[in-house]
């Protein structure tokens, strides 16, 4: 997976608001991730909780999930509870590849 933090393209969506289904802010948009292998954004990082960008937690979401993007706003199809509750990435204990299928098949996407 490839960070695209720096590109122009993602510099637009850095830092957008990201919403649940029912409207509910999850947090803001930290980085996109794209597969390297395929070419194609395959995770929205979304940072939450924390104070002034300390002790926030980073949530992975993938692309398949959002709704609908509009006025700087990224909507996901989802509950709040069910972002709350995804796994986890620790690349200590699986790599890129094994978590994004974990991920992928959490949040019934193909």
């Amino acid at each position: 997976m490839i960070r695209l933090s720096r590109s122009a393209p993602a510099a637009r969506v850095i830092g957008c608001r990201v919403t649940d289904r029912d409207g509910n802010t999850l947090g803001t948009v930290e980085d996109l991730l794209v597969d390297s292998d395929a070419g194609r954004f395959r995770l929205i990082s979304v940072e939450h909780g924390g104070v002034t960008g300390f002790g926030a937690t980073p949530s992975f979401i993938p692309v398949e999930a959002v709704y609908g993007v509009a006025g700087g706003e990224i909507r996901i199809g989802r509950p709040s509870g069910q972002v709350a509750d995804a796994p986890l990435y620790d690349p200590s204990r699986m790599g890129a590849g094994e978590f994004c299928e974990r991920l992928y098949g959490y949040y019934g996407c193909a």
